[in-house]
């Protein structure tokens, strides 16, 4: 049963979502997530899951859009099983929180955006800790 509901939700994520995203940084290496507005054309939530050299993992953020640019602001949290990356290296941990800050960068692609993204992180588990991460990323949709 617990197949057919993960199933279900994927699906259900599938058709919701606005935008499919692939993006390589932090805080796991290589990441692919979904984009649903929340609010149109003012707050999106993101989810997604990655994998990476040592770590792998998921998260959730929910971005803010500043009206009239192409940059955004946003608060997430992530769990995985295994060292974020980012720095400083010693900057290490399964789960915490982060925020984002982003920027569109204006390419003339139809259907195709490409984001530069900037990820000052806080570690909550297995240990405290601070760390700056950052990622560039691939979003296909509408």
């Amino acid at each position: 049963m617990r197949r057919w509901i993960a199933a279900f939700l994927v699906v259900l994520a599938l058709g919701l979502a606005q935008r499919g995203e692939v993006n390589l940084g932090s805080p796991f290496g290589v990441q692919g997530g979904l984009r649903f507005p929340l609010v149109p054309s003012l707050v999106d939530g993101r989810v997604y899951g990655g994998v990476g050299l040592e770590a792998m993992g998921g998260g959730v953020d929910l971005l803010l859009k500043l009206p009239l640019t192409d940059l955004y602001l946003g608060l997430g949290g992530f769990y995985g099983t295994g060292p974020a990356l980012t720095l400083p290296q010693d900057a290490r941990g399964h789960g915490g929180l982060r925020a984002v800050l982003g920027t569109w960068l204006n390419l003339p692609l139809p259907l195709l955006g490409v984001y530069v993204e900037v990820h000052p992180t806080l570690y909550l588990a297995p240990s405290t800790g601070f760390g700056v991460g950052g990622a560039v990323g691939v979003s296909v949709g509408l």
